[in-house]
C-alpha cells in the first residue's frame, strides 16, 4: 500500500517490486541465492569495510567462474571494460618497476575487483528492470538506518573527546566515512526521486521530495563536504535532465534552501566548514591550503616519472623523497599524504600519462555510455539520471580518496554498477 503511494506511470515501484518477488522465486536456486545476497547488499555495507569488500569481491569472483562455466565472454567487448583492463595491467607493469613492486603490485593487482563487480552487475545480477527496483528499494532501506544510526550518534555522542560538538560523525564506522555511504551508495536512488519530484505536480512531488532532502540534510550534519557538494550537485543536475516542471523545481529549491539555513543556524561551527573554512581550503583558491598540497604532490611525482609512474598507491611511499619547491614553476608546497586525493593527478602520479589515458578513457567511456541510454526509454527516471551518478562521481575538480583503496571504490563502484545497469535494451542486451 506505501509503495502505491511513491509509484508513477514512469517508475511502478509497487508492480515492480511483486514482480521482482516472484522473479526471483521462479530463478534456480543457484540465481536466487545470488540475487538476495546482492540485494542485501546496502545493509552489509553499513556494518564495515571487511564484510563490505567481502561482499563484493565474493560477486565478482562468481560471476567470473559463473562466465567461465557458460562459456560467457561478451561483456569483454565493451570499450569501458577494455579500458579497465587496459589500466589495470598499465598498474601491474609500473608496479613491478617501482621503487616497492611487492607493495605496489598487491594494491594494483586486487583492483580489478571492481569493475569486475560493475559488469557482473550490469551483465548478469541486474539484468532485469523490476530487481533493480528492488535495489532501489534496498538502497532506501539502508539509507533510512543510516540516517537513525547518525540520529542516535547525536543524541547520545555529541560532543568530540576534547569536549566540543562535533563538526564530523562517525557512527557506524568509527571513521570519517559515514556522508560517503549517504551521498554515494544510495546515489542512484537519490537522482531517480529528485528527477520524479520535479517532473509532477503533485502531493508525490512533496513526498519524493522529503524522503529525497531529510539524508542530504544529514549529509551536511556528517560535515564531509566534499560528499555533500557530490550529492547536491547530482541532484540539481536530476531534476533538470529529466522533464522538470518549473514549479516543483522551484519549490524543491526553495525547500532545500531554507533546509541548509536551518542547520547552518542551529549549528554555526558547521556552517563555518562549509562556508568560508571551505572556501580558504578549496585548491583553486589558495595553493597554500592542505588540499592543494597533496595535489601538488601527486603531479609533481607525475612529473618526475612521467611514463609508467611509481605504481598503484605507490606515492604514499616516494612523496617525502620528493625535490622540495620543484618544479619551480608550480606554486605552494606538497603536502604527503597517503595519496593525492584527485583520481586524475594520483594516476598521473602512480601509473604515468599512459595510466593516466587509459584511466579517463574509462571514465569517459562509462559516463557516455550512460548518457546515451537515455535513448532506450526516454520515459524512465533510472535511466533518464544515470549518467548523472559517473559523471559526478568522476567529476575532475573535486576532492578524491584513494583511487586504488577500499572504502571509496566500495562506495564508488556500487553506485556505478547500478548506472550501468540499466543500459538494457528491449532484448535485454546491453549496449
Amino acid at each position: 500500500m506505501i509503495l502505491k503511494i511513491f509509484s508513477v506511470d514512469e517508475l511502478d515501484i509497487s508492480k515492480g517490486y511483486k514482480n521482482g518477488l516472484k522473479k526471483i522465486q521462479s530463478s534456480s536456486d543457484f540465481e536466487k541465492c545470488m540475487l538476495i545476497i546482492w540485494l542485501l547488499g546496502p545493509l552489509i555495507y553499513l556494518i564495515e569495510r571487511s564484510p563490505a569488500d567481502a561482499w563484493l569481491s565474493a560477486l565478482a569472483i562468481i560471476f567470473l567462474i559463473r562466465s567461465y562455466i557458460k562459456k560467457e565472454w561478451h561483456w569483454l567487448k565493451q570499450n569501458w571494460f577494455k579500458f579497465s583492463i587496459a589500466l589495470w595491467l598499465t598498474g601491474l607493469i609500473s608496479a613491478v618497476l617501482s621503487p616497492d613492486p611487492l607493495f605496489t603490485f598487491s594494491q594494483g593487482f586486487v583492483w580489478i575487483r571492481f569493475p569486475l563487480y560493475a559488469v557482473a552487475v550490469q551483465t548478469w545480477l541486474a539484468r532485469d528492470r523490476d530487481i533493480r527496483i528492488l535495489m532501489l528499494l534496498s538502497m532506501g532501506l539502508g539509507m533510512i538506518i543510516m540516517c537513525l544510526i547518525l540520529t542516535a550518534e547525536l543524541i547520545f555522542s555529541p560532543l568530540d573527546p576534547s569536549g566540543v560538538i562535533k563538526t564530523r560523525l562517525t557512527w557506524p564506522y568509527g571513521d570519517l566515512v559515514p556522508g560517503g555511504y549517504l551521498a554515494k551508495v544510495s546515489l542512484p536512488l537519490f537522482c531517480v526521486l529528485i528527477a520524479i519530484a520535479v517532473n509532477k505536480a503533485s502531493k508525490l512531488s512533496g513526498y519524493l521530495g522529503l524522503i529525497a532532502l531529510i539524508p542530504l540534510g544529514y549529509l551536511f550534519l556528517t560535515g564531509e563536504r566534499t560528499n555533500t557538494i557530490l550529492r547536491v550537485c547530482s541532484g540539481i543536475m536530476s531534476a533538470l535532465v529529466w522533464r522538470p516542471k518549473f514549479l516543483s523545481l522551484f519549490i524543491l529549491l526553495i525547500i532545500q534552501i531554507f533546509s541548509v539555513s536551518l542547520i547552518f543556524s542551529l549549528k554555526p561551527d558547521l556552517g563555518k566548514r562549509f562556508t568560508g573554512t571551505f572556501y580558504e581550503s578549496l585548491p583553486m583558491v589558495s595553493v597554500n591550503s592542505g588540499h592543494w598540497g597533496t595535489w601538488r604532490s601527486g603531479i609533481q611525482q607525475g612529473l618526475e616519472t612521467p611514463i609508467i609512474g611509481v605504481g598503484p598507491s605507490g606515492t604514499r611511499k616516494t612523496c617525502s623523497d620528493l625535490p622540495e619547491l620543484s618544479p619551480k614553476w608550480l606554486p605552494g608546497k606538497n603536502l604527503c599524504a597517503n595519496h593525492p586525493h584527485n583520481f586524475y593527478a594520483q594516476l598521473f602520479a602512480e601509473t604515468g600519462l599512459i595510466g593516466l589515458f587509459f584511466g579517463s578513457c574509462m571514465m569517459m567511456s562509462i559516463i557516455i555510455s550512460c548518457f546515451k541510454g537515455r535513448k532506450i526509454d526516454p520515459s524512465c527516471p533510472m535511466l533518464g539520471t544515470a549518467f548523472v551518478i559517473p559523471f559526478a562521481i568522476f567529476f575532475p575538480i573535486q576532492q578524491f580518496g584513494s583511487f586504488f583503496g577500499q572504502w571509496n571504490n566500495l562506495f564508488i563502484w556500487f553506485a556505478i554498477a547500478f548506472a550501468l545497469s540499466n543500459l538494457q535494451n528491449s532484448k535485454n542486451k546491453f549496449i
